[in-house]
């Protein structure tokens, strides 16, 4: 209990940090309402009206894919990169080898408090828009589905939390990392499914998606919502979540055991 303890308090410390920034979220999520604005346009262009199939989605089913994807993107977002890219070239990574607190579940205590609050507003607007879908292009959405997606969300968080703790590992080879964090950012973004279907890129990006952890961020779950996916394949989805997050996890702890032998402790 005294190990959850500290583990804890950084979790509510980041709570109370997330709430006197709330004016910072609503901006967040008022920008990514402009990718969400074009991609509405852009697919009901090229509908043009139809209900056919596009990319083995319909019409109801594009539109409920890229608005949920506007979301989710800000449900799965980290961040603590830019934090752990400062400690490591400022040297206050110092500070978590001499005392006793691991740097990775600090890190997520961290980022977990910071999302807790703004995970409440989300659902709320997520039910919100389900329910405008609903209502507006008569699409239906089964129960089951929806709280199956609910449950999967935390995990490709984890997903993401892992990806970009790896990526971070960077700045031990790295003296600046901070356009490289962009880049990756928008490849994992495009990747993950958080721009538009996967299904976009053809079968032979597909088979390669297959074999990397990025689909079962944003493109699975939102699968999931939209009704495209067999009980059997959720299951396997499920399974290869955390498949990946044990291969993620083994990963960062090997890339951080070797950055670390980089690691000089200057400034701090």
């Amino acid at each position: 209990m005294k190990r959850l303890k500290k583990y804890a308090c950084a979790f509510v410390l980041e709570i109370q940090s997330a709430m006197e920034y709330r004016a910072d979220f609503v901006m967040t999520l008022f920008s990514g309402c402009f990718t969400v604005i074009i991609q509405v346009f852009l697919w009901t262009a090229i509908y043009g009206g139809s209900q056919a199939a596009i990319y083995g989605y319909t019409y109801n089913q594009m539109m409920v894919y890229v608005i949920m994807a506007g979301i989710m993107a800000q449900v799965v977002s980290t961040g603590f990169e830019w934090e752990i890219l400062i400690d490591i070239k400022e040297g206050m990574l110092s500070r978590f080898l001499v005392q006793p607190i691991g740097y990775f579940p600090y890190k997520v205590a961290g980022l977990l408090g910071r999302k807790v609050i703004h995970l409440a507003v989300v659902i709320i607007i997520s039910v919100a828009v389900l329910l405008l879908i609903k209502i507006s292009l008569s699409a239906e959405f089964l129960p089951l589905n929806i709280a199956l997606a609910l449950v999967v969300t935390p995990v490709s968080l984890m997903i993401n939390c892992l990806l970009f703790y790896c990526f971070a590992a960077l700045n031990f080879w790295m003296t600046e990392a901070w356009s490289v964090f962009d880049g990756l950012r928008v490849a994992s973004l495009i990747f993950s499914g958080g721009i538009f279907p996967l299904d976009v890129f053809g079968p032979g990006a597909q088979a390669v998606f297959r074999l990397l952890p990025f689909q079962y961020i944003i493109y699975f779950p939102l699968n999931i919502i939209c009704g495209r996916l067999r009980l059997t394949e959720i299951v396997f989805g499920i399974l290869a979540q955390f498949f990946w997050i044990a291969v993620l996890y083994a990963f960062s702890k090997l890339l951080w055991k070797m950055g670390m032998k980089k690691y000089i402790a200057a400034g701090g």
